[in-house]
């Protein structure tokens, strides 16, 4: 169905891919794995000729034995979406924020002039029908990524291309995610080209892997084989990267006393107009802690951090730090953020496009009248989030920056304030293997160095057991459990906790 032969691209005198050649028979699954960089979304372009105009691109790319880059224009438009389709990476980027899902479904139909039913394609990515009125902004994560995959499938393709599909997805919506995509593929016959540097994610959909490094092939073969016996140290690396749950080797802090609280929420209720976001929750920080707050997307995670931070007020209950209640306005309010500072989840977009890192890092000073020796003050916060020397970054952009050293920019303007928590909302979920760990032991570095205590907030249980002295669990607003990560994470109480450990995938 697919074959790649000796597929080289360049941008400009740089080589991103190195003599690439796979096949990808009918009805199978092919998984290509990688961190970004290594040339894995620049094949899936290629397979579509969906590359901007300045790549050169060398070999040959066979759909059904005929070679796409010989295609007229006419032709290629023929063939996307009706033989060959792609899921991209990020949904909420995908999809046109001001059109409704259903209209976005039913283009591909129009263009091809494709009988289809929209209603049935939702169904078919278990979907109500009723959805195809929704605007995107009215739809989850998880429900935003099948109706891309409706889009992929609405031409009936033969094969489909799934660009780091479950990228940001909670663990409950990755598993639907996953167990879909298995579905169709053998339901339709189709063949699908996983990409991902995940490999559990890849184990769980592919039955063969091929692994990219630096831009070339380094490994393939059966993916519980590649993963077991990895003959490539990257793909050791990739295998080793993502923590097992209940393995101590991934566990990178230790016990420690109960310490003395930091921060304390009690019976906490924030509610949007009817609906009930938090309902009475009650939890604690202490000095130089790390605690998760886990639970999938919806559950009131990220309404809780708001509302910590003093950016929503709560309907009833109380937020103390360090022993006073959090105040609601005025000068009161911005000294208590200078000591709570929050680390956004897409530093892409936390990021102002037009700002050199300097000036993101130094706004918090000016923000709070702290200018005295700015340019020290700046440079030692940068250099603290590891981007060292500092010179080297601080004139930068951040579309100059990788995603890791993004996050480390967003970390280095929280650090600059010299706050005592940090309240991290999925700080490590869009970073691929070897950048997630860097920041992970940054944040252990930072309190052993610093003492600054964490909240973070993640969907990912790998990341709390690797991480966190003790786990929250929220559920539909409320929490339904929490303690020490090794009782929560390995001996959960609550069948919600226990859904959660059960929905990791696993390599």
């Amino acid at each position: 169905m697919l074959e790649l032969r000796n597929l080289t691209v360049h941008y400009g005198h740089k080589r991103v891919v190195d003599d690439v050649s796979l096949t990808l028979p009918p009805g199978a699954t092919l998984g290509l794995a990688g961190e970004s960089g290594s040339g894995k979304s620049t094949v899936a372009m290629s397979v579509l000729r969906l590359l901007p105009k300045t790549a050169r691109v060398d070999g040959e790319v066979l759909l059904d034995g005929e070679d796409v880059r010989a295609m007229s224009w006419g032709r290629l438009r023929a063939v996307r979406w009706a033989s060959a389709s792609i899921v991209f990476q990020g949904a909420m980027h995908s999809l046109n924020p001001v059109r409704r899902v259903g209209d976005q479904i039913a283009e591909p139909l129009r263009l091809h002039g494709t009988p289809g039913d929209v209603a049935a394609l939702l169904e078919q990515v278990e979907l109500p029908a009723a959805k195809a009125r929704a605007y995107p902004h009215e739809l989850s994560g998880g429900q935003k990524q099948r109706v891309m995959i409706a889009m992929a499938l609405a031409c009936g393709p033969r094969l489909v291309i799934a660009d780091e599909p479950t990228t940001a997805l909670d663990v409950l919506v990755q598993a639907q995610v996953l167990g879909l995509m298995t579905r169709l593929v053998a339901e339709q016959d189709l063949g699908l080209l996983m990409i991902s540097h995940d490999l559990s994610v890849l184990a769980e959909t592919c039955d063969e892997l091929a692994v990219m490094y630096r831009g070339a092939l380094v490994e393939r073969g059966r993916t519980r084989e590649v993963i077991a016996h990895p003959r490539h140290p990257h793909t050791a690396a990739l295998a080793a990267a993502f923590p097992v749950i209940g393995d101590p080797a991934h566990r990178w802090t230790e016990p420690t006393p109960e310490p003395e609280p930091l921060l304390r929420v009690r019976d906490l209720v924030v509610d949007y107009g009817r609906t009930r976001a938090v309902d009475g929750v009650d939890l604690t920080v202490g000095r130089g802690e790390i605690v998760a707050l886990v639970g999938q997307s919806g559950s009131g995670k990220t309404t809780l951090a708001r509302t910590i931070m003093g950016l929503r007020t709560p309907t009833a209950g109380q937020v103390l730090f360090d022993g006073a209640q959090v105040p609601s306005r005025g000068r009161a309010l911005k000294a208590f953020r200078r000591q709570v500072q929050l680390v956004l989840q897409e530093p892409a977009s936390a990021l102002n496009p037009r700002h050199r890192v300097y000036d993101a890092v130094a706004e918090g000073l000016r923000v709070h009248g702290l200018t005295d020796d700015e340019q020290a003050q700046v440079t030692a916060a940068v250099e603290r989030a590891e981007l060292r020397p500092a010179s080297l970054y601080l004139d930068a952009l951040p579309h100059e920056l990788s995603g890791g050293q993004q996050q480390r920019v967003v970390i280095a303007g929280a650090l600059v304030l010299q706050p005592r928590l940090l309240v991290a909302d999925e700080p490590v979920a869009s970073l691929d293997a070897s950048v997630r760990g860097e920041i992970v032991a940054l944040i252990l570095r930072l309190r052993a160095e610093l003492g600054l205590a964490s909240l973070l907030i993640t969907h990912d249980l790998g990341l709390a057991w690797q991480i966190a002295d003790r786990v929250v669990v929220m559920h539909e607003g409320k929490v339904v459990e929490q303690g020490p990560a090794e009782q929560v994470l390995l001996a959960p109480s609550h069948e919600y906790t226990r859904a959660l450990v059960r929905a990791v995938p696993t390599v």
